[in-house]
């Protein structure tokens, strides 16, 4: 695992940005540079995580918008790195901000007040239901909801580098989730097989449409209520194995 965060490119003009998260995974954001905007598609930790995308930012010399994916609080507690910006999230993301963020930054910082000692907590500053696009001049950036691993979930969908930022409805190797059993989950993540080349999940290695096919062919594997260790989980590190067993448990609740 990493030691500090750092920046990636993916394509022509689009950004990873990787920041440790728990003890075994880490997690990622994606800067795309347009024409005439940009957009960080979530934001970490903390502020100290987003260093490395800064001159970045700066030398771009557009407009800044911050796209928050979910309300977990390794997306979005790195807001305030760029406190002029606008956020952007679904209207159950900054419901869950404005409700959530006090208490589990509370919890958080009694475990490690060094690290989150320079968080401020900036929720949505603007909502949307359904679908949004941001047009960044000779990109465009769209935002599409996507529950499973919680119900505000999004991913981000840019079609002239056919790249999927997946945030946290896909990822590598299994999905976790967080709030239950989602109908609907597998089946959104197939319907992008065909748009997407790239995929890019906030946890885990960047990918192809494969990522999509298999976290929906595991999705359906717990639908038919089969407990059975997957393959993806030979290599994998024990946080998923762990994730594994709660996921049993949640898709049979």
């Amino acid at each position: 695992m990493a030691t500090a965060s750092t920046i990636t490119p993916l394509a022509e003009n689009v950004y990873a940005i990787n920041a440790p998260c728990e003890a075994e995974i880490d997690v990622r954001a994606l800067l795309i540079c347009g024409r005439d905007a940009s957009v960080l598609l979530d934001t970490l930790l903390c502020p100290a995580d987003l260093e490395p995308a800064r001159e970045v930012v700066e030398s771009a010399g557009r407009p800044l918008f911050i796209v928050n994916s979910h309300a977990d609080w390794d997306h979005w507690w790195g807001n305030a790195a760029f406190p002029d910006a606008p956020v952007i999230a679904h209207l159950l993301t900054r419901e869950r901000q404005r409700r959530e963020g006090a208490r589990t930054l509370a919890s958080v910082r009694r475990k490690d007040p060094e690290k989150f000692a320079g968080v401020a907590l900036r929720p949505a500053t603007i909502a949307f239901a359904g679908r949004l696009d941001l047009d960044l001049g000779d990109l465009c950036v769209e935002l599409h909801h996507l529950p499973g691993h919680t119900k505000d979930c999004i991913v981000a969908y840019i079609p002239e580098r056919r790249l999927l930022f997946a945030g946290d409805a896909a990822e590598d190797p299994i999905p976790l989730l967080n709030e239950g059993w989602c109908e609907t989950w597998a089946g959104q993540l197939l319907a992008w097989v065909d748009r997407a080349r790239t995929v890019v999940p906030a946890h885990g290695t960047v990918s192809g449409r494969d990522l999509l096919r298999s976290n929906a062919a595991y999705l359906q594997s717990l639908q038919a209520h089969d407990g059975k260790q997957p393959p993806e989980l030979v290599n994998a590190s024990p946080f998923y194995r762990r994730a594994h067993r709660r996921n049993v448990k949640r898709a049979g609740a």
